[in-house]
């Protein structure tokens, strides 16, 4: 815990109760999801002329990179506390919601590559209906998000910046995310289900799909019970436990998942794309 304000930390009004470890391995472990998303952005910029099909997997690692972008100062800046009606306060909260933002994004775009691949195997009619529906969910979503954000960067009528409209944008991120994952998962169950058949070619991907969908359905859950904590329990949860279950799970978790996958994805691309190269090389020998 930090017990006394840095001399450097301007605007601060007092230390906070979070330990500093805790704030440490979650600094360290965005820190460490930072240099991977990267690392494999930059990977995959490189060969993206020769895998024009996975452009969706661009728009992952974007959103993924924004939103551990944005949660290294958050945990960073979560040191201590700050003086009412200050830029810190605000700074913190908007931070906090570009990242819920770009992990929703994150997870929306990733899970669309799953149902995308498992429509063409049974060649669904409705494909074109389930983009139309995931593009408008997402555009809603960030669209009131973005509204939210911009509103708490001029609003000064709540000096803490913790709003009745704040507050209401939690909420519904958290309800987003959990609705979204449960929608996720039950798709992908009615999927599977259709897809029995294939099952004994594409066992793997199947696995994968249902073991991801879990995981992020579960982090979604944790954010959602921490968010809605003292409605449920009418008593504020412990703050560490707080910290861990409302932001350090919900967004390592899902990220390592996504990022683990997405190197998965790329590796097997680039083996495939080796052995067309040497097949087209022996044929012209």
């Amino acid at each position: 815990m930090v017990k006394s304000c840095p001399s450097w930390m301007h605007y601060c009004a007092k230390g906070k109760d979070w330990s500093t470890s805790l704030i440490s391995i979650g600094c360290v472990s965005m820190c460490v999801l930072l240099v991977c998303c990267i690392s494999l952005f930059i990977l995959y910029r490189i060969n993206m002329h020769q895998l024009v099909h996975m452009r969706q997997h661009y728009k992952i690692f974007v959103a993924v990179i924004v939103c551990v972008v944005f949660r290294v100062p958050w945990w960073f800046m979560n040191i201590v506390t700050y003086e009412d009606d200050s830029p810190p306060v605000i700074a913190v909260l908007m931070l906090n919601r570009i990242c819920m933002l770009a992990l929703y994004l994150a997870q929306s775009f990733y899970v669309q590559t799953w149902l995308r691949v498992i429509l063409a195997l049974r060649q669904f009619k409705n494909e074109s209906v389930l983009k139309v529906l995931f593009f408008a969910l997402d555009s809603i979503i960030t669209v009131l998000m973005l509204c939210e954000i911009i509103y708490k960067a001029f609003d000064v009528s709540t000096p803490t910046g913790y709003s009745f409209i704040y507050e209401l944008g939690v909420d519904f991120m958290a309800c987003c995310s959990l609705l979204s994952c449960i929608l996720y998962l039950s798709v992908g169950s009615v999927l599977l289900f259709k897809l029995k058949s294939y099952f004994s070619f594409c066992s793997k991907t199947i696995q994968s799909f249902v073991i991801v969908s879990v995981i992020l359905t579960l982090s979604a859950l944790s954010r959602f019970i921490c968010l809605f904590y003292k409605s449920f329990f009418n008593k504020y949860m412990k703050n560490e436990l707080f910290a861990v279950l409302c932001y350090f799970v919900p967004d390592f978790i899902p990220i390592s998942c996504i990022l683990i996958m997405q190197t998965v994805v790329y590796s097997g691309e680039r083996k495939k794309r080796s052995i067309l190269q040497e097949q087209e090389a022996s044929t012209y020998t």
